[in-house]
Formats: C-alpha cells, structure tokens, sequence
C-alpha cells in the first residue's frame, strides 16, 4: 500500500487541460516519441502542452498527459471546397503542416490561409482533408484575353519559370495594350496575380513601345503560384490611386 501511495504522489499529473484535449495516463514502455506518434503530433508539441513534466525523457507509469482528442475513425474535418487552383488532400499517419508543405514546395502560411477548417495546424488526424494548391507545370505560359469584345486585337501573356533558389518568376507582357491616357486618368499599367488566401501582388509594367502598345513587367516571389490563379493586366497611375478594372484575363495552368 505504501509503494502504491509514493507512486501516486510521485505523478506527474496537470492541474487541467485546455479544450479539445485529454487525460492521457502513461504505462510502462511508454516513450514521449510513442505517445505523440500515437496522437500524430511532434514531440516538441507535447513538451509545449505538458509543463508539468520536468524531463520529458523520463516518463513514469501513472504520469498524465494532455493530448490531444483524436475524432472517432474515419471521421475527418473536411472543408465545403477548395479555392480555384485547389485540391483536396487526406491525411495520413505522419503527416504534418510542415511535412505537406515542404513535400508540395509551399509556404506553410499558405497551407494555413486556406484551411480555416483546421483551427490548430498543430492537431491534425488521419482522414482530416486539406485544400493543397494544385501545382504549375513549369515553365507555365498562359495567355491573357481582353475583357471588353471591342479590344479583340489586345492580348498578352503570363509566363512561369523556376528560379535556381526555388522561388517563381512570373513575367507578365501586354500587347497592342492602348494608350493608357485613352483610357482615363492613366499614365500605364499593372500586372496582378491573384492568390487564394493572401489577396496577390501587383507590380508595375515597363513600356517597351508605347506606339505599338507593348509593355512587360515581372515579379520574382516565393513559389506560392499554383494551377487556377488569376492573371490580369490593369490601366493605372504611377502618381495617385485611381479606380480601374482589368482590360485583361487569364489564368495560370
């Protein structure tokens, strides 16, 4: 009786735990390794969750820790759908945010961004679904149609390439793009990309020509572009913001 009394004193046990965990009691052979394999969290997540353990490479039978509560099988959180460019991907044993992003070649806040479904990136379970952008098959060129019928002989282009550190390159060209004084209160244009999740960059295009209404511009971000977003060509003002609508479209593929 008195060893079983100095075994319960001698626990490890936490006051509480937050919502969305439980008590979990460890027995002998139990490892902090095995234990967050089991619950498919890192090790360093359980250390965070669980300060009342003074050495996490001691564990005791009796010890408890906060884990997180795993849904019943085959019941996953899973999203209504997936921005354009975007699809769905099913959680396996070991998978992590930071595993499924560097495996795709994504930021891991883009993963985030666009699963608002999963509260904590931390806690995922097998059967879970994430949205994963579909990725460019690079180099990716695409073409940009007018918007407005009436400018039939105006087009441009979007093209992709891989970079050597891995980032993108997207170069955006306009051509027999009009005057952009013709259009309004405009001195030349932009090229946009839109990305889900973050909004997307704009940036300035170069005049090559303006008589024969060439202009080209790029950006140099990280590889965040992916299958479906959109590409336009926008008239703007170098010296005050000034509404204006897209003359071209497209979408990378």
């Amino acid at each position: 009786m008195k060893n079983d009394i100095d075994n319960k004193t001698r626990a490890q046990i936490p006051e509480r735990c937050r919502i969305g965990f439980q008590r979990y009691t460890v027995v002998k052979g139990d490892t902090l390794e095995k234990i967050a394999k089991r619950f498919n969290v890192t090790v360093g997540f359980l250390i965070v969750e669980n300060p009342h353990i003074k050495d996490p490479n001691k564990l005791s039978p009796g010890d408890v820790l906060c884990v997180p509560i795993q849904p019943p099988p085959g019941v996953g959180r899973i999203p209504e759908s997936c921005p354009i460019g975007y699809e769905k991907y099913t959680i396996k044993s070991g998978d992590s945010f930071s595993k499924i992003a560097q495996n795709i070649g994504v930021p891991i806040d883009l993963l985030i961004w666009n699963n608002p479904h999963i509260p904590d990136p931390n806690i995922i379970f097998p059967g879970d679904v994430l949205c994963i952008p579909v990725p460019l098959k690079l180099p990716s060129c695409n073409l940009l149609k007018p918007i407005n019928p009436s400018m039939q002989n105006t087009f441009g282009s979007a093209m992709v390439q891989k970079q050597q550190n891995g980032q993108h390159l997207l170069v955006i060209t306009g051509v027999n793009l009009p005057n952009p004084s013709l259009l309004g209160n405009y001195d030349g244009y932009d090229g946009f990309v839109g990305i889900a999740g973050i909004g997307g960059y704009g940036f300035q295009l170069t005049p090559v020509s303006i008589e024969e209404g060439l202009w080209i511009g790029s950006l140099i971000i990280f590889p965040i572009l992916s299958s479906g977003n959109q590409v336009y060509i926008i008239p703007s003002n170098s010296e005050v913001s000034v509404p204006s609508k897209p003359i071209l479209e497209g979408m990378l593929k």
